[in-house]
C-alpha cells in the first residue's frame, strides 16, 4: 500500500420527508461501507444498486455520492459519482431511480460494460474494446451515462422491487468522398429483488439481475463486426435476530458471463467470447447497541474465467482464483444527530 496515496471519498446525503425509525436510519451509501471496510453485513441505502426493493424502506430519500478522488485534491469530479432517488407514490408504491456513470462501484445493473470496467478479478474483456480490437480504429464509443428507472411496491411485511436500466451510443462517419460507416453500443438491464420480514427475527434481502450489453461497427464495405454477452447475477443476505443487540447475516452471491462475437471481414462466423463465473458465500455479525454499531464476517470466494479454443491457434484455457478468508470488519458511532 503506498501510503503517498490520500483517498478521499465524500458521500452528500440529501434526505426529503425524512422519519427516522430505530431499526433503520435514512443515511449511509457507498462511502459508509467502503469506510466500513466494504461492509456487505450492515443494512445500507447502497443496497438498492443490487436489489431494488430497498427503496421502498428508503422512500422521499435522495442520495448523491460525490465519489472519490487519490492522490490530487478533488476538482473535476470522483471517481463513482452517482445519484438515486425514491420517492413515495401513494401509500404501497414508490418510483426513483439511479443515475450513473461508466465508473461506477459495484455490481449492479447500474454498471456499463462490466468487462471494460475492470471491478472483478479474473478480468474479462468489454465488447466495446473487443470490437475496437477487431476493427484497429476505434469506431464505437464506449458506453457512458446509465439511467436506471425503479418501481417497489409493499404489501404485508414485504416489498419488491424492479429495476430497468438502459444506454446508448452512435457514431456515424459519412465522408465526402462517399461511403459511411457507423459504430454503436448499448445496453439493457433488468433486475428484481424482494426484501420480507418472514418471522419477527428473520429478514430476506433476495435480488436478481440480468445485464445485455453490445456493440457493432458497420463499415461501408466487407461484414458487420459485433460482439454481445449475457451476465446473471442472484444475491442473497438473511438478518437473523439472534437477541436485541445481535444479528447474524449470511450472505450469498453468483455470477456467470458468457458472449459471442462475430468479427466480421470478408465472412461472417461467431465465436464464444472468455466466460466468467463468480461465487461468495459468507457469514458474519452485526452487533449494535445505542449508537455504536460493530459489523463484520468472513467470505468464502471463487472465480473462474475460461477462454475458449482457436482453432490452429491456442486450446481452452482456464484459469481461477479462489481466496478465503476474505474479512470485512468495521464500527461506527452516531457522535451527534447529523454526525457519524
Amino acid at each position: 500500500m503506498k501510503f503517498s496515496k490520500i483517498l478521499l471519498t465524500v458521500c452528500l446525503i440529501l434526505t426529503v420527508s425524512i422519519s427516522y425509525s430505530q431499526e433503520i436510519k435514512k443515511t449511509g451509501g457507498y462511502a459508509r461501507l467502503n469506510g466500513m471496510g466494504a461492509n456487505p453485513y450492515v443494512i445500507d441505502p447502497y443496497f438498492n444498486t443490487v436489489n431494488p426493493a430497498w427503496n421502498a424502506v428508503y422512500n422521499n430519500f435522495i442520495l448523491g455520492d460525490l465519489g472519490s478522488a487519490a492522490g490530487k485534491p478533488f476538482s473535476a469530479g470522483g471517481y463513482g459519482q452517482y445519484l438515486s432517488t425514491s420517492f413515495q407514490v401513494g401509500d404501497q408504491w414508490t418510483l426513483g431511480g439511479i443515475l450513473a456513470r461508466s465508473d461506477f462501484n459495484g455490481m449492479s445493473i447500474a454498471l456499463l460494460d462490466p468487462g471494460s470496467n475492470g471491478s472483478i478479478s479474473p478480468s474479462y474483456p468489454g465488447v466495446v474494446s473487443t470490437v475496437n480490437n477487431l476493427i484497429s480504429g476505434g469506431g464505437v464509443i464506449p458506453l457512458d451515462n446509465n439511467v436506471e428507472l425503479i418501481g417497489t411496491y409493499s404489501f404485508g411485511q414485504s416489498a419488491v422491487g424492479l429495476g430497468v436500466a438502459y444506454a446508448s451510443t452512435s457514431n456515424e462517419f459519412t465522408p465526402p468522398t462517399g461511403g459511411s460507416s457507423e459504430g454503436s453500443a448499448s445496453q439493457i438491464g433488468f433486475n428484481l429483488g424482494l426484501i420480507s420480514d418472514v418471522t419477527s427475527t428473520l429478514k430476506l434481502d433476495l435480488g436478481a439481475s440480468v445485464i445485455m450489453p453490445s456493440a457493432s461497427f458497420e463499415p461501408d464495405t466487407l461484414n458487420e463486426t459485433s460482439a454481445s454477452q449475457t451476465i446473471i447475477t442472484v444475491n442473497g443476505r438473511a438478518f437473523w435476530e439472534l437477541n436485541d443487540n445481535l444479528q447474524l447475516v449470511p450472505l450469498v452471491l453468483f455470477s456467470t458471463e458468457s458472449g459471442s462475437i462475430d468479427s466480421g471481414g470478408a465472412s461472417t462466423g461467431s465465436v464464444d467470447m472468455p466466460s466468467f463465473s463468480w461465487f461468495q458465500f459468507g457469514v458474519g455479525l452485526n452487533y449494535q447497541v445505542g449508537d455504536f454499531l460493530l459489523a463484520g464476517g468472513a467470505i468464502f470466494s471463487t472465480s473462474s474465467l475460461t477462454r475458449p479454443a482457436l482453432s490452429n491457434v491456442s486450446p481452452e484455457l482456464t484459469e481461477g482464483e479462489k481466496m478465503f478468508p476474505i474479512w470485512n470488519i468495521g464500527a461506527e458511532w452516531n457522535m451527534i444527530d447529523w454526525f457519524v
